[in-house]
């Protein structure tokens, strides 16, 4: 794990993009971004607002995000590209129009060294907000045969927190109940400083293997 000398944040890669400081508005995240790089977020920005004109603005895990009952769509500048993050099971749902896209669990890589492709973020864009209107949730990509419990989709700054921290892997190591119960967990929180607690608290127990809602854990 590499350790940012300046905020003390752990990664699994070595010089991980990431944000230091305290960001409070899109506005100033946008500014912070090379003259180039900044162009191109406003066009996302106005993009997805155009989509979901029903949407709010706010920051959200230090990235530009549109809220709409529950986070809609966030978006992202690094160093060769910009990420949105619609949600886990957006890049299944797309799957024949990423080919050639860098993809995780509920985040798109759009690479600055070409065109980026505004018509399908205002796609997806559109599909989040029908999905969120409808209450239609797929389940996440895991064995849920022998769940009888509800099973909850990943919303899109989970899998953020989940991408930025680099432990995707752990969390695919934990069994299917304990995933679900995460999340479920996190969701059902009815303030967002709730859910941000409860998705570190997961973070932290992932990132130290031993751990699983504030009791021991012993992977077999």
């Amino acid at each position: 794990m590499w350790k940012c000398p300046k905020c003390k944040r752990e990664f699994k890669n070595t010089n991980q993009d990431h944000y230091c400081g305290k960001i409070e508005t899109i506005d100033q995240y946008i500014s912070e971004q090379s003259e180039e790089v900044q162009s191109i977020l406003n066009k996302i920005r106005d993009t997805i607002r155009a989509a979901a004109p029903e949407a709010t603005e706010k920051m959200s895990w230090q990235m530009p995000t549109f809220w709409q009952g529950e986070n809609l769509i966030h978006f992202a500048a690094f160093k060769k590209h910009i990420s949105i993050f619609p949600g886990g099971e957006a890049t299944t749902v797309f799957a024949d129009k990423l080919t050639g896209y860098k993809t995780a669990k509920g985040t798109i890589q759009l690479p600055l060294s070409k065109p980026i492709t505004y018509d399908l973020i205002e796609e997806i864009t559109h599909w989040r907000v029908a999905a969120v209107k409808g209450g239609n949730k797929n389940n996440q990509d895991m064995d849920t045969s022998k769940m009888t419990r509800r099973v909850y989709d990943i919303p899109g700054y989970v899998a953020a927190a989940l991408d930025e921290s680099g432990l995707w892997e752990r969390y695919r190591a934990r069994p299917p109940y304990q995933r679900n119960d995460y999340i479920g967990w996190i969701t059902r929180g009815k303030r967002e400083k709730t859910r941000q607690k409860r998705l570190t608290q997961m973070l932290e127990e992932l990132q130290s293997g031993d751990a699983y809602m504030g009791r021991g854990y012993n992977a077999k």
